[in-house]
């Protein structure tokens, strides 16, 4: 919990700043350097209570990670592939994008990492092995004010002046269906500031004020991923422009998945292959965490994201957040419960991928978890 003092101080800001409304509009959409402690032109530096990565183990990609996942067969499904630009294209499924790089998951790899440490991020998952690169949470600092006001301010108080909004970003790696390229599936995360009473704006003055704030959920920004896509568009060779011009494009697709058996699976119409990926998207962008896969049995284990987010403020999240969200000793911090794990299974099926939820270790999963989860996953795959 904080107080309220950064967010008077930003409304104050907001209020001088009116007359600077075109000059803000015409800035970038995302700047998380600005706001970030984590970037320098030496090597990184990692600031107290961080636990620093080690340069050999975490930051090599071993031999059989990426590459012991079968090879996908080709498929037939109604895709939208725009002209590859450089090295790297955007391709669409549905409401679903992703980026096809060119080259290997072990040569792609380091430069995702590297574009994350160079926009401010550190990495609080950087796991070769399952594919999985998560960010830690950062402030976008690009809708803040640019007039001489807020710069001024931000000279001698920098720390008061927050947008009251944090974001982290997901990575998973695919290797692509055609050979040597690579897949890569991002999605936003975000946290919002409020009053303790869920409030985000003062209803009292004097000592009857709320004064006492919390983090708390916010729906993802598909703007804010389509511009970070649009970032890695031009670090893998893309100009600018095109790059804007081609995440901004919308295209629309059929219909490619529906609940079937009274409600209690989802098809997905494409072949195992194409579906394992777009399942694991669909997970990523429904507020589900995937914290293993097994790709030979076809299976997904999930859990909710907000749980994370509760397990982050009950462990000191701001004071002791590391890379690898324990302590120091292995057990993560705070008392919280573990949260509730699901199996989410993909079998193939006659022109199209069978999908079902279940319980951890294949135990049957009550109603509504189940509702919920294949209602979330249908949104995003259909």
């Amino acid at each position: 919990m904080k107080t309220m003092t950064r967010l008077t101080t930003l409304a104050l800001v907001l209020g001088l700043a009116a007359c600077s409304t075109d000059q803000l509009m015409l800035q970038r959409k995302v700047d998380y350097r600005s706001g970030s402690d984590n970037t320098t032109t030496n090597s990184l530096e990692v600031p107290p209570d961080l636990t620093a990565p080690s340069s050999n183990a975490n930051y090599t990609v071993p031999a059989k990670s990426l590459s012991t996942y079968q090879a996908p067969a080709s498929s037939t499904a109604s895709t939208s592939v725009l002209p590859i630009d450089g090295n790297a294209r955007l391709v669409q499924e549905g409401n679903q994008r992703w980026l096809e790089v060119k080259g290997s998951p072990e040569k792609v790899w380091p430069q995702l990492r590297e574009f994350w440490l160079d926009n401010g991020f550190l990495l609080k998952v950087d796991n070769p092995s399952i594919g999985i690169m998560e960010t830690d949470w950062l402030e976008n600092r690009a809708s803040l004010p640019s007039d001489w006001v807020t710069k001024m301010l931000r000279k001698v108080a920098d720390r008061f002046i927050s947008t009251g909004e944090l974001d982290k970003y997901r990575t998973r790696v695919e290797r692509g269906t055609t050979p040597d390229t690579t897949e890569i599936y991002l999605t936003h995360r975000g946290m919002v500031e409020v009053f303790a009473d869920g409030t985000t704006e003062t209803k009292a003055t004097g000592k009857n004020a709320e004064t006492q704030t919390v983090w708390t959920p916010r729906p993802s920004d598909p703007e804010l991923e389509a511009e970070m896509m649009a970032l890695l568009l031009q670090r893998f060779g893309m100009s600018e422009g095109q790059a804007q011009s081609t995440v901004k494009k919308p295209v629309v697709q059929q219909a490619r998945a529906a609940l079937i058996d009274s409600s209690q699976a989802l098809a997905v119409y494409d072949d195992f292959d194409r579906a394992w990926r777009r399942v694991g998207l669909a997970l990523d962008m429904s507020g589900y965490v995937v914290v293993d896969r097994d790709r030979s049995k076809g299976v997904y284990y999930v859990r909710r994201a907000d749980a994370d987010i509760a397990q982050e403020e009950n462990s000191s999240f701001w004071s002791k957040l590391k890379f690898w969200g324990d302590n120091g000793d292995g057990k993560a911090a705070g008392k919280a419960a573990k949260p509730s794990e699901f199996e989410v299974k993909l079998a193939s099926a006659v022109n199209q991928t069978r999908l079902t939820v279940s319980g951890r270790d294949g135990k049957q999963a009550d109603n509504a978890t189940q509702q919920a989860l294949l209602s979330a996953l249908l949104s995003q795959l259909k």
